[in-house]
């Protein structure tokens, strides 16, 4: 049980940290976030991070998809192929994603952190994920 507890104050900790991060980034900007202190505000804060951390990966996606595309008329690189391997990828990735996630919601689900454990679970994944397409190399 101790281990627990151990577990969701990371966890918790680790959101926290994670917001604290974003609002600095963000300190010229109004944070919605930053006078949440409840379990319920703190779930709604996870969801608005969780839409921009969505929006970031969406638009990694759509500028890695437009890169995939013959340079000149030499290039006999199958592209087509590319983006349906890369778009069946990304299809497969969200299936694990949100998987994965679930599994984490199900482990905490008697408590009232599951949901900000899901949330975390979610942005960091999502994180995560926009960096590799950023990083995808189309040559």
């Amino acid at each position: 049980m101790k281990k627990t507890h151990l577990s969701t104050s990371l966890v918790f900790a680790t959101f926290l940290g994670l917001s604290s991060i974003s609002s600095m980034a963000a300190a010229q900007t109004a944070d919605p976030c930053k006078t949440q202190d409840n379990t319920i505000e703190i779930n709604e804060c996870g969801k608005i991070e969780l839409a921009k951390k969505d929006k970031e990966l969406n638009a990694a996606y759509q500028q890695l998809l437009k890169k995939l595309a013959p340079a000149d008329k030499s290039d006999d690189t199958k592209y087509a192929e590319v983006k349906k391997q890369l778009i069946e990828a990304q299809k497969n990735w969200i299936k694990y994603r949100d998987a994965d996630c679930s599994a984490k919601y199900t482990l905490y689900e008697q408590g009232s952190i599951r949901g900000i454990v899901h949330l975390s679970c979610l942005i960091q994944r999502t994180e995560q994920r926009t960096k590799e397409l950023l990083n995808w190399d189309p040559m």
